[in-house]
């Protein structure tokens, strides 16, 4: 009997060693296994564990489901069985290969999050710290005369990042000859506009607003002196949802 359950068991292997399909599924958990030590180097190896389980799972999985392809007569469960087995065949390589763009660059960086490698952790809290936005402080102009009038305007600075420095300089002037004056970050997409050239200040205003604009148009000089020659008065009166001039900074 004993002898009997050896060669079933011979068997079993010659055949499972003949069959490519075999021989394939353990090639990929033979990668998931390289895979799972190099999670443990580059990261957690609390995940190197899962993705090792996940493996042998999944080569155990592939395994029932080859010998019921092979075994079974029904061609429904023999479809059911090859759409499985390339599904889970696929997903295995996608996860396997990507784990080296992963390690080396950081990309998927949803992928790399997941499997806690340190050098793209590092990467992520520099990305945030570069996106965040800096604090807005206008600058101040004590060489320009506050006056009351200005008050009754309202002015509204939209810039590009690149152009921080240049918009706290622009609201600073502004509030300092006693404008009310706001702003805000914008890719100033939405403009339309022909003058869309870099570092161009666009000065918009209201059919209303049209008395004052230049004396904004001189504060926005001094706040930039250097930029002073790209400063562009709008020709047309503009109509805004609010404010009596807009300012924008491309």
């Amino acid at each position: 009997m004993q002898k009997k359950n050896n060669r079933i068991y011979d068997r079993l292997i010659d055949i499972g060693l003949r069959d490519p399909f075999i021989r394939t599924i353990v090639g990929l958990v033979v990668i998931a296994v390289a895979a799972s030590f190099a999670v443990s180097a580059l990261g957690s190896g609390t995940k190197a564990v899962i993705t090792l389980a996940l493996a042998l799972s999944f080569g155990v999985v592939l395994l029932i489901l080859r010998t019921l392809m092979k075994y079974v007569d029904s061609a429904f469960v023999r479809m059911v069985c090859f759409v499985s087995s390339g599904v889970i065949m696929f997903v295995f390589l996608v996860f396997a290969l990507l784990l080296i763009p992963a390690a080396v660059i950081c990309w998927p960086q949803p992928y790399a999050q997941l499997l806690t490698l340190p050098n793209c952790a590092a990467t992520a809290i520099q990305q945030a710290q570069s996106t965040e936005e800096a604090v807005f402080v206008p600058t101040a102009f004590p060489n320009i005369t506050l006056d009351p009038a200005n008050r009754k305007y309202t002015v509204w600075v939209f810039y590009r990042r690149e152009r921080m420095d240049d918009a706290q300089r622009i609201v600073g002037a502004l509030l300092s000859a006693g404008y009310r004056s706001e702003s805000s970050q914008s890719s100033l997409n939405e403009v339309i506009t022909p003058n869309r050239q870099p570092n161009t200040t666009l000065i918009k205003t209201t059919a209303q607003a049209r008395p004052a604009v230049d004396d904004v148009l001189k504060f926005v000089k001094i706040a930039i002196p250097v930029k002073a020659a790209s400063v562009i008065l709008f020709p047309d009166d503009a109509t805004f949802q609010r404010g009596d001039f807009q300012i924008d900074l491309f």
